[in-house]
């Protein structure tokens, strides 16, 4: 039987030392299994089950020669009031006391001021706060067994709201530019170098689908730079947010023909990955989002728009994917997953709420896996 190009099945070492089996990772997804935010028997169950599936790497068990990475992630602003421990009343945090827009509608303002309200921003303080909170979870991570973590900046959480010029209008140290605007995610990641072990991999997680003129553009590339400065071993290539939740629907799929700037840009950024990686070529990228067949991962990594592709809901569904992927014909391997029903009216004037309604179906399903 005829398996993936030689790219997809192939060995990549990254710059720690670590190396992949493959070229397909389980990218980080809501699992809503932990116990007193504690793992379990259900966490135990479902790794087992992908890393016997062949993935090189899940992203949040090891065994089978599949690596582990954790991924570290803080809200901010995209927080419910009272989650967690926290009071109802205590705002959340963010670079800019900016609130969530998550429609231009009475009934959306209404759900954003009840249900995330409106941040403060974070004092210097804060940010040495979430700086060190960083730094101790992946120290936990590499003491618990994990080969690394990913450092969550993308999908609008706190700092991917520092990243962005329309979340972060500082005018200190940490806001005004790409350059400061970047400075608290380059400051976490030097935090963790300097804690853990050069063979310990990082990774950094952001978006690129959702740029959508040529300063935000630019803008991104110049932060991508930044971050390739650092020891970082790899980018991990997304999209999405509370505000703009298209890239979290899993009918959204990649076509191996599409194209940056295309009328479904949001899902098939294929050619802007590819201008990043044309720019850094000795960067090692995760694409992620919206592959639901072989050929799609194939194409993405046979023009070179990533070093490895991240796939989400399809290994709630296919946990051996890989496995698959490597024992079928081209023409036969479809990774299809179902629509989740809609949230309804409602749906109609709470953009987040469909993606809160995909989050909860696959969920549900994870726990059937």
């Amino acid at each position: 039987m005829a398996s993936f190009g030689a790219p997809t099945g192939s060995q990549l070492r990254l710059p720690c030392g670590l190396v992949l089996k493959n070229r397909l990772v389980k990218s980080a997804i809501s699992e809503k299994v932990a116990i007193d935010n504690l793992p379990g028997p259900s966490h135990l169950k479902i790794y087992r089950t992908w890393a016997e599936g062949g993935w090189a790497a899940l992203i949040t068990a090891q065994g089978h020669n599949c690596h582990m990475i954790a991924q570290l992630s803080h809200p901010g602003r995209q927080s419910p009031l009272g989650a967690g421990k926290k009071s109802f009343f205590a705002k959340n945090i963010a670079p800019s006391a900016i609130p969530l827009n998550l429609g231009n509608n009475l009934i959306a303002r209404c759900a954003s001021a009840l249900v995330f309200g409106t941040p403060r921003a974070m004092t210097e303080n804060d940010i040495d706060r979430v700086i060190a909170s960083f730094v101790s979870a992946a120290n936990m991570a590499f003491r618990a067994g994990f080969q690394g973590v990913e450092v969550h900046a993308g999908h609008g959480f706190l700092l991917s709201q520092c990243l962005s010029s329309s979340w972060n209008k500082r005018e200190d140290q940490f806001g005004g530019s790409p350059e400061k605007r970047a400075e608290i995610v380059l400051r976490v990641i030097r935090a963790i170098r300097d804690r853990v072990p050069a063979t310990f991999c990082i990774g950094v997680k952001i978006n690129t689908a959702g740029v959508r003129d040529t300063t935000e553009y630019s803008d991104m590339i110049r932060q991508i730079e930044l971050i390739k400065e650092e020891k970082i071993d790899y980018i991990n290539l997304s999209g999405g947010s509370f505000e703009d939740p298209k890239m979290f629907f899993a009918s959204q799929s990649i076509s191996p023909t599409a194209t940056f700037g295309s009328a479904t840009q949001d899902a098939f950024f294929l050619q802007a990955c590819r201008d990043i990686s044309s720019k850094f070529p000795d960067l090692t990228l995760i694409l992620t989002g919206g592959f639901r067949s072989q050929a799609a991962i194939h194409s993405a990594l046979d023009i070179g728009a990533c070093s490895m592709v991240g796939i989400g809901r399809p290994a709630i569904k296919y946990p051996d994917l890989p496995k698959r992927a490597f024992s079928e014909e081209p023409t036969q391997v479809n990774f299809d997953v179902e629509a989740v029903p809609s949230p309804g009216w409602i749906g109609t004037k709470i953009r987040s709420l469909g993606a809160a309604a995909e989050v909860k179906y696959w969920a549900e399903a994870l726990q059937r896996l």
